[in-house]
């Protein structure tokens, strides 16, 4: 099977001044979808808050239903098999991941890049494929999770992704 691409996202603590991941979100080599609620590290906390934003997120649900950096970095090294991942965003999910990997003394075992130059490697431009399919949100706007789905879409719908490359669904 041929290694499908891990399509990121991540919500940050601040639109303004994002210091740390409040969820990340990810395609598998598998096209799945998987999403995770970061447990905010106590040294986050000392110098960074949680705003309001618009997936209401807040400190007490991270406690309640998340994972702790160690947790989701030792599934992100069982998982990806790549020294590559993208984002709509590159430059923030990078910083984030980063944030996660340095609160455990760790570097990145991946580095990301624009979701949008994927796409226009394979002469498609992203923007106007997402039209195409009738959306009238911006990407940047989309619910993580229907972020990542659409992109998964628009590279099956594009042949940028072989259907028979993604596993049934057990």
């Amino acid at each position: 099977m041929a290694s499908l691409p891990i399509f990121m996202t991540a919500v940050a603590n601040s639109s303004d001044e994002p210091a740390f991941p409040l969820l990340f979100t990810w395609s598998t080599h598998g096209a799945q979808v998987k999403e995770v609620l970061v447990i905010p590290d106590d040294e986050w906390l000392e110098n960074h808050t949680i705003e309001p934003n618009t997936h209401d997120l807040d400190e007490q649900q991270l406690h309640e239903f998340g994972f702790e950096a160690s947790d989701i970095l030792a599934e992100w090294i069982n998982e990806f098999d790549t020294d590559v991942v993208y984002g709509l965003e590159p430059e923030e999910l990078n910083h984030l991941i980063e944030a996660t990997y340095d609160i455990k003394g760790l570097e990145p075992s991946f580095e990301v890049q624009s979701i949008h130059s994927w796409f226009e490697e394979r002469d498609v431009n992203l923007n106007d494929a997402f039209l195409e399919q009738g959306q009238t949100t911006p990407l940047h706007l989309l619910p993580p999770d229907e972020l990542v789905i659409q992109l998964l879409q628009i590279a099956v719908e594009h042949g940028l992704i072989d259907q028979n490359d993604i596993p049934p669904i057990d």
